[in-house]
């Protein structure tokens, strides 16, 4: 009886609503699992972050080098920048203060001593910290249609986090070139001078990121 009369205490037109509202419950729940089985969601998989940049143009000539040395710096590409290096053979010549300082270090450098400095001085600076590489009085001598010598004063600069090393060096290279069998120009020998003896070099920046 009880359930009886509250059925019929119901108002009217109550029965109708519930039935509205169910539906509406229904609907939704199935518009959700339609969004779920599309994906809508799922979690995302985080962007990768921005493709490092590259100017690297095919080394038909000694001066490209020196753009590709240039551009390595600049957008911060130890790729590039060891692709300016011979493959084949590959020696550095720090400036003699250097050698004296860090000859432990320079004894056994090689194209694989380049890439790991240079990524070590990059994961060691801010991503949007400026880096650049300046040339001044530079010669370019081709001995021969596959090899060539260029010499010419630098300043590079970057922007690092390490305390107590200057973030700028100073000095004169002479890079001595060779082609390969495609006839592109790779750096064979990279000999470093000091301009001054309290100059902060490339040896010099070389040595304090080499590990």
């Amino acid at each position: 009886m009880l359930r009886k009369n509250n059925r019929l205490n119901q108002k009217p037109g109550s029965h109708l609503r519930d039935m509205k509202n169910i539906l509406l419950i229904l609907t939704l729940f199935s518009v959700l699992g339609l969004f779920d089985s599309c994906g809508i969601f799922d979690t995302r998989t985080p962007q990768s972050p921005t493709n490092t940049r590259s100017t690297y143009i095919p080394p038909t000539t000694p001066d490209i080098v020196l753009q590709n040395l240039v551009s390595s710096i600049s957008e911060k590409n130890s790729a590039n920048y060891v692709k300016c290096l011979y493959p084949g053979f590959y020696q550095y010549v720090p400036d003699s203060k250097s050698l004296a300082n860090y000859g432990v270090i320079f004894a056994n450098w090689n194209i694989n001593s380049e890439k790991f400095y240079l990524d070590n001085l990059i994961a060691q600076s801010d991503q949007n910290a400026s880096s650049n590489l300046f040339l001044s009085q530079t010669s370019i001598s081709q001995l021969s249609s596959d090899s060539a010598i260029a010499s010419s004063d630098y300043i590079i600069v970057f922007q690092h986090n390490r305390a107590n090393i200057p973030k700028s060096a100073v000095g004169n290279f002479r890079l001595t070139m060779r082609t390969d069998a495609n006839s592109y120009f790779y750096i064979t020998k990279w000999e470093d001078f000091r301009n001054n003896d309290t100059d902060f070099t490339w040896s010099a920046l070389k040595a304090n990121f080499s590990n």
